[in-house]
């Protein structure tokens, strides 16, 4: 995904123009250029970058709210190395957000999602930085970066190249961490879902004992729903996305001090 800058006025006219969409179901070009005082082509703009968000259809002369889909059910977790390449720029963009909540000292989780990869050279920065994670894969990035390690231990998943299940749930269930860090394959109806109990388990345990709890999840996390729910959005300290998820994906269900969209 390619970052976009955007002007304080044409945030503005997407902001009115979503609400006019809102209040009256569809819009018309040449309404639009008339409310805003800009140019057919100024809106055809508009309307195609805000198309792009899933936050409107377009269609001949105007366009109309956007026709609900149904969630792509996920029967199974995506292996690592597929993970790695998926929605690689807004991931390097969310994590230069998240990394503002760590501080020098803290002890850090991280979950086996590829979304903390991007992450390790912003925790490089800081000093006393412990990270523990049930990752094999994050191991060696962590190592080289200088960073204290602390592995998990449980089943190992090859597929996931994680140590997951009941034996992982105990062991981080008696530690305590200072922010934990995770993203999760399926967001539906504001909660987070899973294919895999065993990864399950995992994620619920890091959750119980984090005192700050990220949510690191791009666009393409909110298109899916699986069968294991693990948690409520709410249930995050923060979330971190990007700007192509639409903000009726989690706005609904968090604070304004809750999220980030990067």
């Amino acid at each position: 995904m390619n970052r976009r800058y955007f002007t304080p006025a044409q945030m503005e006219r997407h902001s009115r123009l979503l609400e006019l969409l809102e209040q009256r179901g569809e819009v018309s070009i040449d309404d639009l250029a008339q409310v805003f005082g800009v140019s057919a082509m100024t809106i055809h703009r508009d309307l195609d970058l805000l198309e792009e968000r899933g936050r409107l259809q377009k269609v001949r002369g105007g366009a109309i709210k956007p026709v609900e889909q149904a969630p792509v059910a996920l029967d199974h977790e995506q292996t690592w190395q597929s993970r790695l390449t998926t929605a690689r720029s807004a991931k390097l963009l969310i994590a230069h957000a998240a990394a503002e909540e760590v501080r020098d000292g803290m002890t850090v989780f991280m979950d086996d999602s590829t979304s903390c990869v991007p992450l390790v050279p912003h925790l490089a920065k800081r000093s006393a930085i412990t990270v523990v994670t049930n990752s094999l894969s994050l191991v060696p990035l962590l190592t080289r970066a200088g960073l204290a390690v602390v592995m998990i231990g449980g089943t190992h998943r090859p597929e996931f190249d994680a140590n997951v299940g009941l034996l992982a749930h105990d062991a981080i269930s008696r530690m305590r961490f200072d922010v934990s860090f995770m993203s999760t394959p399926a967001v539906h109806d504001g909660a987070c879902y899973h294919p895999d109990q065993d990864s399950v388990l995992v994620k619920r345990a890091a959750l119980s004992v984090a005192r700050k709890k990220v949510l690191l999840a791009d666009h393409s996390k909110f298109s899916r729903i699986a069968p294991y729910q693990f948690a409520k959005l709410a249930d995050f300290t923060r979330l971190f996305t990007d700007s192509a998820t639409s903000q009726d994906a989690y706005v609904p269900y968090l604070s304004a001090e809750q999220w980030t969209a990067v």
